[in-house]
């Protein structure tokens, strides 16, 4: 698991959040940025169950090594290479495709990668509408406050 993509239309629609409180509400997101399991290694359901284990257990250790807590996994697959049957067993939810542009040295690639559908797993029931909400609780609250102006410095 790593830090979540910065930019992801089919996500960030699906959560439906404002794009002023996108960034800094992306620390409340992990990336399953891999995921394999060799082909000696192919056993029913084993996939399955070890996607399980590590979502029961990624927000405390998150919590513990990041001091960060957690509401959404992501992660994207290439579907003309892999059928996404661990994702879709594991009850994680399409909620599209990427433009199938990829991050570079420079920003981003002009285009002309392999699209990856989005798949999107909520660590708590009401994740989306968390990430979605004019003001998030206290608990998920990752914005520094704002400096306090009084109103003499204000008109200055």
């Amino acid at each position: 698991f790593s830090a979540s993509a910065l930019k992801c239309a089919a996500r960030d629609t699906w959560i439906g959040w404002d794009y002023r409180h996108q960034y800094g509400r992306l620390k409340l997101i992990a990336n399953n940025s891999r995921f394999l399991i060799l082909p000696q290694w192919h056993l029913p359901n084993l996939g399955t169950k070890v996607l399980s284990l590590c979502q029961r257990r990624i927000g405390s250790d998150w919590l513990v090594h990041f001091e960060q807590p957690l509401l959404l996994l992501e992660t994207f697959v290439d579907a003309s290479r892999y059928r996404c049957t661990v994702y879709r067993a594991g009850n994680w939810t399409c909620v599209g495709q990427t433009r199938g542009h990829r991050r570079v040295r420079e920003g981003y690639s002009e285009g002309g990668g392999t699209s990856k559908l989005v798949f999107v797993r909520a660590l708590r029931r009401d994740a989306r509408s968390q990430l979605s909400r004019p003001v998030i609780e206290e608990k998920y609250r990752q914005e520094k406050p704002k400096m306090m102006l009084r109103i003499e410095h204000m008109s200055a």
